[in-house]
């Protein structure tokens, strides 16, 4: 029932409120910078009659004061899953450009240090030697060029190799991060549910939560599954990553080298079982490891099969200056085992059998010969539209992403002016139920030591 003394509690009960208003607008203000903190939030909740109604008397109190409620994380679980998904889009889309770049740059095309430069240098060298067929330094010049021709081709194909090599390296050390970020997260689960049980506050926790979750969403592209104990699942394409306290291991198989790429394509396995990884860096790097580099290789390799066979049969069909016919040119059938099979300048090939060795009939047709140039334009052409189109669709991510995390920071993040405001309003609440107390201390002393007295 109300009374005198009820104010005291009133006033008690604003103080303790508004120290915890206090208490968190702080907290917020000193975490402002720390990443992956939510922004907390008290609300008041009035206290008024008692929910159970006694049975001889009533309640006839008023302003009963107030009481903090529970202090509340503010995040939007929607948009939390909408950024792990955008996340795990971008992660995939800026780990294949980085590579294809890469990769892009090694080729030099257009550049007068590219195969295209080197190829139509050689076919000009057989021109050369049709205009004079006779000369040594025209044939010498011949040689040197093919010699470049085949340091071209061989440069792009390590390149190539190299970039897969370091892209096999990547594709394990995110497969050991995968691991470890899972058992954290597994951990981590078990501190949760101590802490549901428990009913104390858990919003740090929630907030390594959220950071573990989203790092796995951007490794891996997991689906994460928030359950009511505030604990957290994640499955990769069906397959359990992190259940309970429970974390899988995470492991990259396949060749060791891109020579056995294509007998033994690389994998991703959970727990042994091999997955599907279509999105997150892991995804991005598999997708580079079995697609853009084995394939890029595949189709340098035919072009060069093609310059070989091209060269060396016409080749055959001709003679040297000797008048014997025309030998091997080249020799391998891949970029990386190509070779000059030719080192005399005097057996190059330039005359058509039974015509004499200054002839120029097969040189002119060596040197009006594709040998291969239009396979090569197709295959630059193409790996430079794949590059764009990755380039393109990174971008256009990276800003839907962006717009996704300013959505969450709009929600969850600090903003010094706002925890400020809240700060002081909290500060003049705790003044005003000091003035409640002291005005109460007042009466009490005109109640007890004053009353009765005559002056």
């Amino acid at each position: 029932m109300s009374g005198t003394l009820s104010s005291l509690n009133t006033a008690l009960s604003a103080l303790r409120y508004n120290q915890v208003a206090m208490d968190v607008a702080s907290g917020n203000i000193a975490n402002s910078a720390t990443p992956g903190y939510a922004r907390r939030s008290v609300v008041g909740q009035t206290t008024g009659a008692p929910a159970v109604p006694a049975i001889w008397s009533r309640w006839d109190g008023a302003g009963s004061g107030v009481q903090a409620g529970p202090v509340t994380r503010m995040v939007d679980p929607l948009l939390d899953a909408r950024a792990r998904t955008e996340h795990a889009r971008s992660s995939f889309l800026d780990a294949r450009a980085t590579s294809l770049a890469r990769v892009e740059t090694a080729i030099g095309e257009p550049g007068d240090g590219g195969v295209a430069a080197a190829l139509t240098a050689f076919q000009q060298a057989w021109h050369d030697v049709s205009n004079n067929p006779g000369d040594s330094s025209a044939r010498t010049q011949l040689l040197s060029r093919a010699e470049s021709l085949r340091s071209a081709i061989a440069a792009q194909a390590t390149s190539v190799s190299t970039e897969w090599s370091d892209q096999r390296t990547r594709l394990d050390s995110q497969a050991a991060e995968v691991t470890a970020v899972a058992g954290q997260l597994a951990d981590l689960n078990r501190g949760l549910r101590t802490a549901y049980v428990g009913q104390t506050d858990a919003g740090n926790l929630l907030d390594q939560r959220d950071q573990l979750t989203l790092r796995l969403a951007e490794l891996t592209g997991a689906q994460v599954t928030i359950k009511e104990d505030s604990t957290a699942d994640v499955t990769l394409n069906g397959q359990s990553l992190v259940s309970g306290y429970t974390a899988a291991t995470v492991a990259g198989t396949g060749s060791a080298d891109l020579a056995g790429a294509a007998s033994n394509p690389v994998g991703i396995t959970v727990n042994g079982v091999p997955v599907s990884v279509t999105a997150g860096e892991l995804g991005g790097t598999v997708s580079l490891l079995r697609g853009d580099l084995p394939d890029y290789a595949a189709r340098l390799d035919s072009f060069v099969s093609e310059m070989v066979t091209s060269v060396n049969t016409q080749h055959a069909a001709g003679v040297d200056l000797a008048g014997a016919t025309g030998g091997t040119f080249f020799t391998g059938t891949g970029a990386l085992t190509l070779q000059v099979a030719l080192t005399d300048p005097r057996k190059v090939a330039a005359a058509a059998a039974g015509v004499g060795g200054l002839d120029n009939t097969n040189a002119t047709a060596l040197a009006t010969m594709d040998l291969g140039a239009s396979s090569y334009r197709n295959l630059v052409t193409s790996f430079g539209v794949s590059v764009a189109s990755t380039n393109t669709a990174s971008t256009s991510q990276a800003t839907l992403t962006s717009q996704v995390d300013a959505s969450r920071e709009a929600v969850a993040g600090v903003n010094v002016d706002e925890e400020m405001v809240a700060l002081m309003a909290a500060q003049r609440g705790y003044e005003g139920a000091a003035r409640v107390l002291t005005t109460m201390d007042s009466v009490l002393d005109t109640l007890i030591n004053r009353t009765g007295l005559v002056h």
